[in-house]
């Protein structure tokens, strides 16, 4: 019988307690029809016997010959997914046991829905991640701001991706899910269940933490691309001076003013179009971005 929902969850060395912990809120979430599929990357500690310790059905393990990483895995689970929708779990993350059922009731109701989040608790900060729940919000602060949609949190229409052939870039590695909702942008829309129903762990050993330098200018170097190819007159040239930028080479007078007329139009943009509750936080990201590359 074919899953309503894949739940794809890579698991890499992940601590014992975490992993449990991840495992443990999907198997008890109230709309069980699902698989679980858990592909073990070549992990090197007892990862493996933790997730053999759980007697499940709907557990689809599969294991990596070596490690091929997150992107790789990911494409890997989708592949392997039968479920209408795919939802997402890390191994050191956890959802509350009705973020399954919140998530098939708000897509089931509106067809044309084809990524659902939710409000987050990050731990251990208990920090509060409150993304917009407004489609044209999410998806303007998405484009040009910052990825505002915590990855582990999705649920995702499954028909979306394979009419389009959408995938994770592995070119976009460590921003993968970032690079993926651009491209998902076109297709469908977005909401924000508005309950504070999954946990983001920030682990020391994490893949966002050890990652977090390279995972910013993989970030920036999509928000570029996305205002270039939504607002510059020149597109080459302006591919151009963001290389130059990149490698920190010397920008030409000329160079730095049509760079800045690219930030002063998007700026531009979203005042018309952003809501009022994201528009400071949006101008704010916007010129860190100015900050950043031309200073």
């Amino acid at each position: 019988m074919t899953p309503l929902i894949s739940v794809i969850m890579p698991v890499y060395n992940a601590a014992e307690d975490y992993l449990r912990t991840a495992m443990e809120s999907i198997l008890q979430q109230t709309c069980g029809d699902f698989e679980f599929i858990i592909i073990n990357d070549g992990s090197t500690n007892n990862t493996e016997s933790v997730i053999l310790s759980y007697d499940d059905k709907r557990i689809r393990y599969v294991k990596n010959d070596r490690n091929l990483q997150i992107t790789a895995s990911l494409n890997k689970g989708l592949g392997l997914a039968n479920g209408e929708f795919i939802a997402r779990i890390d191994a050191d993350d956890y959802s509350d046991k009705l973020r399954f059922e919140k998530q098939i009731n708000i897509m089931n109701n509106n067809d044309k829905i084809g990524l659902a989040g939710t409000y987050t608790i990050e731990i251990p900060t208990n920090e509060e991640i409150v993304p917009p729940t407004d489609d044209k919000d999410m998806k303007l602060l998405l484009k040009y701001c910052t990825n505002c949609i915590v990855h582990s949190s999705v649920m995702l229409r499954k028909s979306v991706l394979d009419e389009h052939n959408l995938k994770y870039n592995p070119k976009a590695l460590h921003a993968e899910d970032y690079r993926l909702w651009c491209d998902m942008a076109d297709y469908c829309e977005f909401t924000t269940i508005p309950e504070f129903i999954h946990y983001y762990r920030i682990a020391p050993e994490g893949i966002s933490a050890t990652n977090a330098g390279f995972q910013k200018k993989m970030a920036r170097a999509i928000i570029w691309d996305n205002m270039i190819k939504d607002f510059a007159k020149d597109k080459r040239k302006m591919y151009s001076i963001i290389a130059k930028c990149i490698q920190n080479a010397e920008l030409s007078s000329d160079e730095r003013e049509s760079l800045l007329e690219l930030y002063e139009s998007v700026n531009e943009y979203l005042n018309k179009n952003l809501s009022a509750t994201f528009l400071q936080f949006a101008c704010t990201s916007i010129n860190a971005l100015k900050t950043a590359i031309l200073n």
